[in-house]
């Protein structure tokens, strides 16, 4: 390519800034980095024509866009220092490179410099300039340098910071209200990494003024965002803000995932406030949100603690019949509550209704040895699942050629049910 230059220029005299340009996004896209910039710094003097826009941008792209090495990165900067006049590409692809390079101070700068010329960056620069401070934030905020010294020499360690540093992500958020004001986003994972790395450093409220910029434009990642904004005012249980932030959530018309409801009931039921905690198991049901394990075992211990022995009972119940396994100290607290207000009858129901959802799941994972002890050890304690799980276990015995040694243990309990 440089050749063709070099004859072209024999020939017709001097090469346009287009033709130089066109050479150096090609050897670029080869790798060929090092002919790129001999092409680009021999230009005027071999083809006579001073680079323009065109020729700088496409130079900054190979240095900086480009598997190009971490040293080039400097002379990226001189480069870019020569243009008279940048424009956003020349911006864009410097701030680009910069961030490629671990160069963020000085990316930050130049983002500043650009905002007073004002000029608007492109969605890729804006992504790699957010992304890579919050990258860089979270190690500043996880770790920090502690001078060791020992008879011999000094030397610096890292060390994990208690509490993080908060002030690490400061870089990222100032970036994007900047952009915000000039009526560009970053992308929808971008957004997310910056609300996620707020929340990680303690700073959810900032977090939730990121969110609400962003709910009214209509992006794929607000309903994402809020789940992780949620999740962390729970977790610091920080009542008022959940509270607000989950009406906010309603009133949008938004459908809360399961998380979400999780982590508002968790901290009720952690905070004792088994009343509100019901409230939101109730509106998560009329939004036809199926809870889960988690959902259910947050309300038992909660009403348990509360000494509301019927409601707890009747969560365990209804979790059973869902098929949800409850976790052994959730059974054992229950039944403990049950035994203390004399529903003896009550314990013996519920502790069939866990031998017979055990069985099921036995058999449905195809553990016929176990399922066989299972259902030998409930005959013997008088329990007789009822004929649904009964067929399901003589069903998973005949699909591996066992059902002989199903039915036989069946025929005892039509036997009992004879007599």
């Amino acid at each position: 390519m440089k050749c063709l230059l070099l004859t072209v220029s024999s020939h017709k005299g001097r090469v346009s800034c287009r033709s130089v340009s066109i050479c150096i996004r090609f050897l670029g896209r080869q790798g060929r980095i090092k002919e790129a910039l001999c092409v680009f710094e021999e230009m005027e003097s071999k083809f006579g024509c001073k680079p323009d826009n065109l020729v700088y941008n496409n130079m900054l792209y190979v240095l900086c866009k480009k598997e190009s090495s971490g040293h080039l990165i400097d002379f990226a900067l001189a480069v870019f220092r020569r243009i008279e006049s940048p424009d956003t590409y020349s911006y864009s692809n410097m701030l680009v490179g910069l961030c490629k390079f671990g160069r963020f101070e000085t990316a930050v700068e130049v983002f500043g410099d650009m905002c007073k010329s004002g000029l608007v960056p492109t969605r890729s620069a804006v992504n790699a300039l957010i992304g890579d401070l919050c990258s860089f934030s979270a190690k500043e905020g996880a770790v920090e340098k502690v001078r060791v010294k020992d008879p011999y020499r000094t030397f610096t360690i890292l060390v994990p910071k208690v509490g993080g540093n908060s002030d690490a992500i400061q870089p990222a958020v100032g970036v994007f209200w900047e952009v915000y004001k000039l009526g560009l986003l970053p992308s929808a994972f971008v957004i997310i990494r910056l609300i996620s790395g707020l929340c990680q450093l303690g700073k959810a409220e900032e977090a939730v003024k990121v969110l609400k910029a962003i709910e009214g434009k209509k992006l794929s990642c607000v309903e994402e965002g809020y789940c992780i904004v949620m999740k962390a005012l729970c977790e610091h249980c920080y009542v008022d803000e959940a509270s607000n932030l989950f009406g906010r959530m309603l009133s949008h018309s938004m459908k809360p995932k399961l998380a979400v409801y999780n982590h508002v009931i968790t901290m009720l039921c952690k905070l004792g406030n088994v009343d509100d905690a019901e409230r939101v198991f109730k509106i998560m049901n009329k939004n036809r949100c199926l809870p889960d394990g988690m959902t259910y075992s947050a309300l038992i211990h909660a009403f348990c603690e509360a000494g509301n022995w019927e409601t707890a009972y009747g969560l365990l119940i209804e979790m059973l019949g869902l098929g949800c396994s409850p976790h052994f100290h959730t059974y054992r607290l229950v039944d403990k509550i049950l035994r203390e207000n004399g529903q003896m009858d009550l314990c013996l129901k519920l502790e069939r209704k866990l031998e017979t959802l055990t069985l099921q799941k036995l058999c449905k994972d195809g553990q016929l040895e176990a399922a066989y002890e299972k259902l030998k050890t409930m005959i013997e304690k008088g329990f007789y699942p009822p004929v649904y799980v009964r067929d399901a276990f003589q069903n998973a015995f005949r699909r591996y050629g066992k059902s002989k040694i199903a039915q036989e243990l069946l025929e005892k309990i039509d036997e009992i049910d004879r007599t």
